[in-house]
């Protein structure tokens, strides 16, 4: 009903008037342009640019999906890298705290032969001091009796 009320038929006015010298260029009209006069009349000229319109719009809703799935089609294997990506650095962080803790060992067993070196060479020198100091104290000896 909304169809004919926009061609311009309503229930409310059954006469309608037609402008002087409309019924004889109808008459000489070519098929195609009665066609057209037609279609205006049923409104199904209104129809078809709504029906023009709606397509176009569905074309346009139609390349905007392929371009959504583009972008998701991207953000998938992006979010893929980016999954690999995390395993790698998780495997690195893992294996640095490894080689940071093996490091320490090393390093701690490192200062420990170096102060147990350093104990012994300790102990050597103080053997060494004892035998100078015997060494001294029997020259002084000597050299007082020497001197006297």
């Amino acid at each position: 009903m909304n169809l004919l009320e926009s061609a311009g038929f309503s229930r409310s006015n059954p006469y309608y008037v037609v402008q002087q010298g409309k019924i004889a260029s109808l008459t000489l009209m070519k098929d195609s342009e009665r066609l057209d006069l037609l279609k205006e009349i049923g409104g199904t000229r209104v129809y078809e640019e709504r029906r023009r319109e709606s397509l176009k719009i569905m074309q346009e809703t139609g390349n905007k999906r392929k371009q959504i799935i583009q972008v998701v089609q991207y953000l998938d294997e992006r979010l893929k890298e980016l999954d690999e990506e995390k395993e790698e650095l998780r495997k690195y962080q893992q294996l640095d705290k490894q080689r940071k803790s093996l490091e320490y060992t090393i390093y701690d067993k490192e200062l420990h032969d170096a102060r147990q070196k350093l104990g012994e060479l300790e102990g050597g020198i103080g053997d060494y001091e004892l035998v100078f100091n015997v060494q001294a104290s029997e020259e002084s000896t000597n050299l007082i009796l020497i001197i006297v």
